[in-house]
C-alpha cells in the first residue's frame, strides 16, 4: 500500500517544520539551556504541526547526537521515533480514551524508568476530549512528575481544557500557515515527487487548506494521479468556480442587482460549483474588500498587482456597512450543514435579501390617513389652525371626520390601521423589519429563510398585519399555523405589542377601499359686532349714518 503523502512527508527536524517559528526557537533555546518542562500544552488549529512538533521534542529530548544538532534523525532514537516503534514514547488518543480508568492506567505505568531513551514522553493528543474526572485523576502526576517523565498535551479547543491543568503546563499557540508558505511545501513536493502542477492549482489547494498543511498536502495527493494538477482540475474537485465568477457575484451584491446574480450563481451551480464552496469564496472576497475599504489592504495576499487596482477602486465604492453584511451573510451560508432538496436556497437567498434592503439614507415616512371612529362628534380640522376666541361656534354643528391631506409616498395601509407614529401603525413595523429579520437569523434560520422577501404591507379589514412576499413556495411555509405564531410571538416580543399576522402574495394584495374623506368644515363667517348696538342702530336708520371701525 502506498504511504500517504503528508506521513511521508512529516517533518523530521526541527528546520523542516514550517510557519512555526516562534514555537521551535523557544524549545531550542530550552534544549540548548537544559531548561525542560516537565508539561507542555500544544494549541492550535488542525494541521498546524502540534502533533508533529510533540515527536520532533521527543526526538530531540533523547538525541544520542551533539546538542546542537539535536534531533539529528540519524541516532538509533530518531530512527525508532521515525518509525513509531520507540517503546518511550506512547501516544494516547484522548477522543477514545476519555474516562477516568484510562488515565489511572497510563497513571500506574508513569513511575516505570525509560527502556531505551533518556525521557518517557507521554503525548495525549486532543486532550480536551477527557472527562471530568480523568482531568482530575491527571492533575496531582501533571503538577509533580517523576524526573524522566515529560507529558505533551495537544488540542485544537484550549477554551475546553481546565484552568487547573492549563497552570500546569507551558502553553504553545500553533498558528494557521501562510498561503505563501503552502505553496512553496507544494511545489517542493510536487518538484520531489515528479508529478506537475500550474502555479494557480498550487494556489487554490493552498487557499482552500486555510493554513492546514495536513489538509493541503492531502488535496495534493488526491489531485497527483492524473499526473498534471491544472486549475480547472481542482476547480471540479473542489467544487469551485474561478475569480471572475466570484467578482461578478460579488459586484452583483453590491449593486443589489439579484437578478444578474442569480442567473450567474445558477450558471455555476449548473456547471458543478458546490454552493457552499461559493459562499466560502464570497466571504473571503468581501473580507478582502473591506480590508482595502478600512485601510488595511495588504494583509489581503490574494490579489494580483493588476487586480488590487480595480479592488481597490471598487472597495472604496463600497458602503461599508453592506461590506460586513456581506461577510457575515456568506460566512453563514458557508458554515450551514444539510441545504436539502435546493442546495443552492441560502444562497439565492442572501442576494434577495440585498436588493431588497433598503439603502441606508433615510426616506421619509409615508403619510398615512386617520382611523376612521365611532365618535359622534369628532373635531374638524383645517389647514391653518386658529385660536379658539377668533372662530365662534355654529348653533347646529354637523359631525364630520377628517383625513390628513399629507401627501402619499408609498402604498398605503388601510383605513383601519393605527395612525402613525403611534405603536402598531405600519411604520413601526416597516421601520424595524430589517431589525426583525436580522433577530430571526440568530433564533430560527429556516423561518429567517422564509421572511427573506417578505415586507409588511398594511392592514386588512379585521386589523390583521398583512405581509406580503414575493414567491407562493415562501407564503405557503411561512402561512402555516405553527409559523404564523412564531412570527407573532417574535414581534409582539420586538415591537412591544401584539398583533396577528395575514400571509398574501404582493401581486394578489389589493388594500381595502377607502371612502373619500369629507371636506372640511367651513366656519359661518363672523357675526357682526355692531348688531347689537340700538344707538348705532338708530343712527343708521334715521340719519343714514355709515359706521366705520377704526383700529387702535
Amino acid at each position: 500500500m502506498t504511504q500517504a503523502l503528508y506521513r511521508k512527508w512529516r517533518p523530521q527536524t526541527f528546520e523542516d517544520l514550517i510557519g512555526q517559528e516562534h514555537v521551535v526557537r523557544t524549545l531550542q533555546n530550552a534544549l540548548r539551556l537544559g531548561h525542560l518542562h516537565h508539561a507542555y500544552l500544544f494549541a492550535g488549529p488542525r494541521g498546524t504541526g502540534k502533533t508533529t512538533t510533540a515527536r520532533l521534542l521527543a526526538k530531540a529530548v533523547n538525541c544520542l547526537a551533539p546538542l546542537e544538532q539535536r534531533p539529528c534523525d540519524q541516532c538509533e532514537i530518531c530512527r525508532a521515533v521515525t518509525a513509531g516503534n520507540l517503546l518511550d514514547l506512547v501516544e494516547i488518543d484522548a477522543a477514545s480514551n476519555t474516562g477516568v480508568d484510562n488515565v489511572r492506567e497510563l497513571l500506574e505505568r508513569v513511575n516505570f524508568q525509560p527502556a531505551q531513551a533518556r525521557y518517557k514522553v507521554y503525548v495525549i493528543d486532543e486532550v480536551h476530549m477527557l472527562s471530568t474526572s480523568a482531568f482530575n485523576a491527571l492533575l496531582k502526576t501533571l503538577e509533580e512528575p517523576p524526573p524522566h517523565v515529560i507529558f505533551i498535551l495537544a488540542t485544537t479547543e484550549v477554551h475546553k481544557i481546565p484552568a487547573t491543568v492549563l497552570s500546569r503546563c507551558q502553553r504553545f499557540e500553533f498558528r494557521r500557515i501562510p498561503t505563501e508558505l503552502l505553496v512553496a511545501r507544494l511545489r517542493q513536493i510536487v518538484d520531489a515527487e515528479g508529478f506537475e502542477a500550474e502555479p494557480e492549482a498550487l494556489e487554490l489547494i493552498a487557499r482552500t487548506a486555510t493554513g492546514s498543511v495536513r489538509d493541503a498536502i492531502s488535496l495534493l495527493d488526491q489531485l497527483s494521479g492524473s499526473g498534471v494538477i491544472t486549475a480547472e482540475q481542482v476547480r471540479l474537485i473542489l467544487g469551485a468556480e474561478r475569480r471572475e465568477v466570484i467578482q461578478a457575484l460579488a459586484r452583483a451584491w453590491l449593486s443589489g442587482q439579484s437578478a444578474e446574480a442569480l442567473e450567474v450563481l445558477n450558471r455555476a451551480v449548473d456547471g458543478g460549483a458546490d454552493p457552499r464552496q461559493l459562499a466560502r469564496q464570497l466571504a473571503e472576497f468581501m473580507r478582502g474588500l473591506l480590508l482595502v475599504r478600512m485601510g488595511a489592504g495588504e494583509l489581503w495576499t490574494e490579489p494580483t498587482a493588476e487586480e488590487r487596482s480595480q479592488f481597490q477602486e471598487l472597495a472604496r465604492q463600497a458602503d461599508p456597512e453592506r461590506l460586513v453584511t456581506a461577510a457575515r451573510r456568506f460566512s453563514e451560508v458557508a458554515a450551514e450543514r444539510g441545504a436539502g432538496w435546493q442546495p443552492q436556497l441560502p444562497l439565492e437567498l442572501v442576494f434577495v435579501e440585498a436588493a431588497l434592503t433598503p439603502s441606508p439614507s433615510p426616506s421619509p415616512a409615508p403619510a398615512r390617513e386617520a382611523p376612521r371612529t365611532t365618535s359622534p362628534a369628532p373635531v374638524a380640522s383645517s389647514p391653518a389652525p386658529q385660536s379658539q376666541a377668533a372662530r365662534p361656534q355654529p348653533a347646529q354643528p354637523t359631525p364630520s371626520p377628517v383625513a390628513s391631506e399629507a401627501p402619499m409616498h408609498g402604498a398605503a395601509p388601510s383605513l383601519s390601521a393605527p395612525a402613525a407614529g403611534t405603536p402598531g401603525s405600519v411604520e413601526d413595523v416597516a421601520a424595524r423589519w430589517n431589525e426583525i429579520k436580522t433577530h430571526m437569523r440568530t433564533v430560527d434560520l429556516s423561518l429567517s429563510a422564509l421572511l427573506s422577501d417578505a415586507r409588511p404591507l398594511g392592514w386588512d379589514e379585521s386589523g390583521l398585519l398583512v405581509l406580503g412576499f414575493k414567491h407562493g413556495f415562501h407564503r405557503g411555509k411561512a402561512n402555516t399555523p405553527e409559523n404564523r405564531a412564531r412570527i407573532e410571538q417574535l414581534l409582539e416580543k420586538l415591537l412591544g405589542f401584539s398583533l396577528q399576522v395575514r400571509c398574501e402574495l404582493e401581486k394578489d394584495w389589493r388594500a381595502p377601499s377607502a371612502s373619500p374623506p369629507a371636506a372640511p368644515a367651513v366656519p359661518p363667517p363672523p357675526a357682526d359686532p355692531l348688531a347689537d348696538d340700538e344707538l348705532i342702530q338708530r343712527a343708521q336708520r334715521d340719519l343714514g349714518a355709515a359706521p366705520k371701525i377704526v383700529e387702535l
